[in-house]
């Protein structure tokens, strides 16, 4: 097994092709974003990496990896195994190994596949956290987002600015997330590595300020389906057949405005302009027991489409 928290660049492509393969076999992607920077280096530092492959601990750039885990700082613990190479014990060595470094991982199930969730219980592990995915129509015949507008006057709805915002939206991330154990933590730098992302655009990032002062956002991503990494939503034009995936990727509210109705102007303001500009589905992701997101959610006419469980060792 390979353990290192710098993974040689050679065998980066290789753990690619494995979570290529274990996403068209399971239907489910078995990394989050946090953990595809680290995998590529570009944020998360001190994340530790668990491989396995052919050839042991050669790091060859031809090795073929079997296996592989990513342990965040966090603890934050998911990966995948070769579809052809399951039920021969690899799982098992690279969790026991998971987590005789980090005893308090807590470990993804994403998509809640039977055999994961099955694996994770047999090891002593249980589900403490549920994370779900809820979609929304918005194409033809979907009926037309409703219009909100936040219960105070002095609130201006208006799109991130990158030099005047980002300092402003890593305190407000930091306070409305202030109990998320991912989402919370970022800093300027994790912000800005996602605004090098192809699929960045400040005209998706919409933003509420009270008095000049930001105080809510929801933050939107646009990719093109199938593309390549180059390949944006601003390459794409709908009306001539291009799809998109669109998620709503944050919402936020400064602790101290909340209650007044920005989140919802936001995010039906954010809704309104991909519905006019052709976009046929959005979802997002929100914890299980996040009641007033479920139920403004729902009330936006977004439904249940998926989940995740995260699992911990067993008290």
């Amino acid at each position: 097994m390979i353990v290192t928290d710098e993974l040689p660049p050679e065998l980066i492509p290789a753990v690619d092709l494995l979570l290529e393969r274990s996403r068209a076999h399971d239907g489910a992607a078995a990394l989050d974003e946090a953990a595809r920077f680290a995998l590529h280096g570009e944020s998360s530092e001190g994340a530790l990496h668990l491989l396995l492959t052919e050839d042991g601990e050669n790091s060859r750039a031809s090795a073929r990896v079997l296996g592989y885990v990513s342990v965040l700082t966090d603890g934050t613990t998911q990966g995948t195994v070769d579809p052809d190479r399951r039920r021969r014990g690899l799982g098992a060595e690279l969790l026991a190994e998971a987590l005789s470094r980090r005893p308090d991982a807590g470990v993804w199930a994403h998509g809640a596949l039977e055999d994961s969730v099955r694996f994770l219980r047999a090891h002593g592990l249980e589900a403490v956290r549920e994370l779900l995915t809820m979609s929304r129509p918005l194409g033809e015949g979907a009926p037309a987002v409703p219009v909100r507008e936040p219960r105070d006057e002095r609130i201006e709805l208006s799109t991130f600015d990158p030099e005047r915002d980002a300092d402003a939206w890593v305190r407000v991330n930091a306070r409305a997330f202030a109990d998320h154990p991912e989402q919370g933590r970022l800093t300027r730098a994790d912000l800005e590595a996602r605004m090098a992302e192809p699929w960045f655009d400040a005209e998706d990032f919409h933003v509420a300020r009270r008095e000049g002062d930001l105080v809510g956002f929801v933050w939107i991503k646009r990719e093109r389906s199938g593309s390549s990494d180059g390949d944006t939503a601003a390459d794409t034009d709908a009306s001539e057949g291009g799809d998109t995936q669109d998620e709503v990727y944050a919402v936020g509210t400064d602790p101290s405005a909340a209650g007044q109705g920005i989140a919802g102007a936001l995010l039906t303001t954010a809704l309104g302009s991909l519905q006019a500009r052709g976009a046929r589905e959005v979802t997002l992701y929100v914890e299980g027991d996040n009641a007033s997101a479920l139920a403004l959610y729902e009330h936006l006419g977004f439904v249940i489409s998926g989940r995740d469980l995260q699992f911990c060792t067993a008290a």
